[in-house]
């Protein structure tokens, strides 16, 4: 998570953002998707998470969630993340739900979110859909980011 600033469209820009750096590319030959989610909600709470889905994996319960919760600034790492999407009928995604399982604790945390704009790319043999969201955690509203690149061809569930 960073600042970020600067002006777009003749307008002054200040707000929360990430940064991401990739050192090795995702090696499609053993993925049909990868989702990344952003939640950011003020400097001190915020929620990153990535979902790879092996090749040939039935949907997202076979998914390897990676996730991180910000909480009062402190970092902690989530024991088992889940996140729930809500697609059109193009497969991009309107609406979505993250369930976040800490260690230790006996239930889940839970943000919801929204799309509010987004852009689709189709690459040779992989579609890419970038959606900014409207986040609600656990009464903080916030905003981020949901993208998923997932193979082309017929449908699957995500």
């Amino acid at each position: 998570m960073c600042r970020v600033g600067g002006s777009a469209l003749g307008r002054r820009v200040d707000c929360l953002g990430t940064a991401s750096e990739t050192g090795n590319p995702p090696a499609w030959e053993e993925l049909d998707a990868i989702r990344s989610v952003s939640a950011l909600f003020d400097a001190q709470h915020a929620v990153l998470a990535l979902a790879r889905r092996p090749r040939g994996a039935e949907g997202h319960g076979a998914e390897l969630v990676t996730a991180y919760l910000l909480a009062d600034g402190e970092p902690r790492a989530v024991e088992d993340a889940r996140i729930s999407t809500v697609y059109d009928g193009e497969g991009r995604q309107r609406s979505a739900g993250l369930e976040l399982w800490l260690p230790g604790e006996d239930f889940p945390r839970r943000a919801s979110g929204t799309v509010i704009g987004g852009a689709s790319l189709a690459f040779d043999g992989l579609n890419v859909h970038a959606a900014v969201f409207r986040w609600r955690m656990e009464g903080r509203e916030g905003a981020g980011a949901y993208e998923l690149a997932v193979r082309s061809g017929p449908p699957a569930a995500a």
